[in-house]
């Protein structure tokens, strides 16, 4: 098995083709399912109970190094798909060789705040935008390890698709 190492690098994509400029990083979405606390009979104290595939709000946001065209026009209120293209680099243990694997992030959602930033003499402008996120889907080297489509009721973690039931039993 190889040793992870780090992100070497990537690139964002708006729409299907414009390539974000002066990008520093990006925070990807955190998945954190929607909890019931249970208490009651029976229960030696308070339980939180997951509702599978139910997640609560998910966020992605981009920091960038400075004011650009491209970038500025992220604040228009529509929908927005990115696509993240990364390279990972990974060691071989044995042969010390370093591997590279394709990562792959498919993220789509709304403009919640665009941070314009600071301005000073030679300084970066240190810009920022939030976005909502309605669908995501993670892959490494072609492999899906998450897919969640909240508006189609999909929860996909690692090939099993966690509401394919609940769609079901409400005669989706």
């Amino acid at each position: 098995m190889n040793i992870p190492d780090k992100v070497a690098n990537f690139a964002c994509y708006v729409d299907g083709s414009i390539e974000l400029s002066g990008m520093v990083d990006l925070q990807l979405p955190s998945i954190e399912y929607m909890t019931e606390t249970l208490t009651g009979a029976g229960l030696a104290g308070e339980i939180e109970s997951i509702t599978p595939g139910h997640t609560s709000p998910m966020n992605f946001s981009i920091n960038f190094r400075s004011l650009a065209d491209r970038n500025l026009t992220l604040a228009k209120p529509k929908n927005y798909a990115f696509e993240v293209k990364g390279a990972l680099q990974e060691t071989d243990p044995k042969t010390k060789a370093i591997i590279i694997r394709k990562l792959t992030v498919e993220v789509r959602g709304f403009p919640k705040k665009v941070d314009l930033g600071k301005l000073g003499v030679s300084k970066t402008s240190d810009t920022s935008g939030e976005f909502t996120c309605e669908y995501i889907k993670t892959q490494i080297d072609g492999k899906v390890y998450h897919e969640i489509d909240k508006h189609n009721m999909v929860c996909v973690i690692d090939g099993v698709d966690y509401l394919a039931e609940m769609r079901a039993a409400l005669g989706k």
